[in-house]
């Protein structure tokens, strides 16, 4: 009889089997040792009488010492115990090996399958590289040998690029396959002998770095994978820039094992992709940020359909005779939990496209109506300046969702700016091209938002169709205090003005930067320093006062 399992529960029931026949064989001998004994005592029994015809202790112990067959029956009882424990033990050796081979088939099958697991290829793309699941097993035996001993750090590393999806969209598959492909012989020309890349899927990598013994190597090593990605990637005949987002954890201040460490590792990634970081080191604050940007989604989308936000209007006051007056939305939200919300606080959160286009029909629906009935009520050349989320460029038809509620509205193109921020500008492909451009042929504004903010660029206006800037409030506020920061904001404003393009101050709070700015010249200010914000019934009343 021969017995095979597959599985764990194979070994149990071959156990349970063995322990069954080793039972029944000892049973088996305990019950031929009762029958000896029967035997024996039946026939000393019957010795007794026929030769002494009765049963007395004398008789029974002179039939056993005088009577040679009953010798050889004594023998019997023995020859079953012995006969009994060798077939157990017979049962009991072929149970064990039986046992044995099977558990080193089922090993041999499960490092199989292991080694099958870690070098599958991950959606879709054969890079080679290990996957996540043996880079959760590296860094479980780096973890284990550090602990023997009892000292030792390590660093874990993931990044994604911003291009995956655009690539595959615009030119399939294929092509996004052979980006992944040379993005991945970059990281391996970066990463070291006691290293490992592993491939998580699309243009999403980890990286354990063994010799990262600290903080700082590790940031060393994420400065390294940046500048092995500055020169683009040539997918085809198109070339395409790079711009990683890295997350980094830390064995053992960040976690004691691989999935805690690269749950952090992947926490400070999308921190940075948020930020526009090129790397970031985890700590715990980002897990709550990470919570709360998911919860504050969720509520904005209550908050939308129940009538949770609102708006109010900062004046944009015109610097040079000549020039439309102007009124910029400020939406707000009284959130339930942290109190009144700017738009820098939730604008650019939604992540979903039915939210994204929720919140930017919400603006241009408040914005528009607002403005048309302030037109009709006396101020006919007054615009309206709205910021569009940055994800709406991204991911919305923005250009025909404007047009129709310009024409909902009775209202020209000339009497909206759009204000788009540089990212959304940066992300831009050829159709969000077109749409601006459509939308600046029939007249309406675009403005770039956050200019002189960290990271921004004062060129962007050369690739892309704009017709104004407007000046960080950080930019203004430096500049009041710092006389390098006004030397750089003067040259930004000559620059302006040789792309021939309007200049906004926001953030014009002080008398000292008011005067500052009226120096410089410019088309429109916004702050404190001229107007506060307000709301949409003061406006009215600023518009009945002849707008003074």
């Amino acid at each position: 009889m021969s017995w095979r399992s597959p599985g764990k529960s194979g070994l149990q029931s071959l156990d349970r089997m063995a322990g069954l026949l080793r039972g029944r064989a000892n049973r088996y001998a305990w019950m031929g040792l009762v029958v000896a004994l029967l035997a024996i005592l039946a026939a000393t029994l019957l010795s007794c009488q026929y030769e002494h015809g009765d049963y007395t202790i004398g008789g029974l112990l002179d039939v056993q010492q005088n009577n040679p067959a009953l010798w050889a029956l004594d023998l019997m009882p023995i020859a079953f115990l012995i006969w009994g424990q060798y077939i157990g033990s017979v049962m009991s050796y072929q149970a064990g090996a039986l046992v044995l081979d099977e558990t080193r088939e089922l090993r041999d099958e499960a490092n199989r399958l292991q080694y099958e697991l870690s070098r599958q290829s991950v959606a879709g793309h054969a890079t080679g590289l290990p996957n996540r699941h043996a880079l959760a097993g590296a860094i479980n035996t780096a973890i284990h040998r550090l602990d023997g001993k009892r000292s030792g750090s390590f660093a874990v590393l993931v990044l994604t690029t911003e291009h995956y999806h655009e690539i595959a969209q615009a030119h399939g598959e294929a092509a996004a396959a052979q980006y992944i492909g040379q993005l991945g012989e970059r990281l391996q020309n970066v990463t070291g002998g006691g290293d490992l890349l592993a491939h998580f899927g699309h243009d999403d990598f980890g990286i354990l770095v063994a010799q990262a013994s600290d903080e700082t190597t590790a940031r060393h090593y994420a400065s390294r994978l940046q500048l092995a990605l500055d020169v683009p990637i040539t997918v085809g005949r198109s070339a395409f820039s790079l711009r990683a987002s890295i997350g980094i954890a830390l064995y053992p201040a960040h976690g004691p094992n691989a999935e805690t460490l690269l749950r952090h590792a992947e926490t400070a990634k999308y921190a940075a992709v948020a930020a526009r970081r090129d790397y970031l080191v985890y700590e715990p604050t980002l897990d709550d940020a990470r919570t709360e940007a998911s919860r504050l989604s969720a509520e904005l989308h209550g908050a939308l359909y129940n009538e949770g936000l609102g708006d109010d209007y900062q004046l944009q006051t015109p610097l040079r005779a000549g020039l439309p007056p102007r009124v910029r939305l400020l939406p707000y939200w009284e959130h339930p939990r942290r109190g009144r919300l700017g738009e820098a606080d939730f604008l650019h959160l939604p992540d979903r496209v039915s939210l994204i286009h929720g919140l930017t029909t919400w603006l241009l629906r408040e914005g528009l109506a607002r403005l048309s009935a302030w037109r009709a009520s006396g101020a006919p050349q007054l615009q309206l300046v709205l910021r569009l989320p940055d994800a709406a460029v991204r991911e919305l038809g923005f250009e025909d969702l404007i047009q129709r509620m310009l024409h909902s509205h009775d209202l020209p193109g000339s009497a909206l700016v759009l204000e788009i921020g540089e990212r959304a500008l940066a992300l831009a492909g050829d159709a969000q091209r077109t749409q601006l451009a459509a939308l600046r042929q029939a007249g309406v504004a675009l403005c770039l938002d956050g200019v002189g903010e960290p990271g921004a660029s004062a060129l962007t206006a050369l690739y892309h169709p704009l017709d104004e800037y407007r000046f960080a409030p950080a930019l203004i506020r430096r500049s009041g205090a710092e006389p390098l920061v006004r030397d750089a904001l003067r040259k930004l404003v000559e620059l302006t003005r040789m792309l021939r393009l309007r200049i906004v101050y926001a953030g014009v709070d002080h008398e000292a930067e008011r005067a500052l700015i009226e120096q410089l010249g410019g088309d429109y200010a916004e702050g404190r320093a001229y107007r506060p914000a307000l709301t949409p019934q003061a406006v009215e009343r600023w518009l009945q006062a002849g707008m003074r």
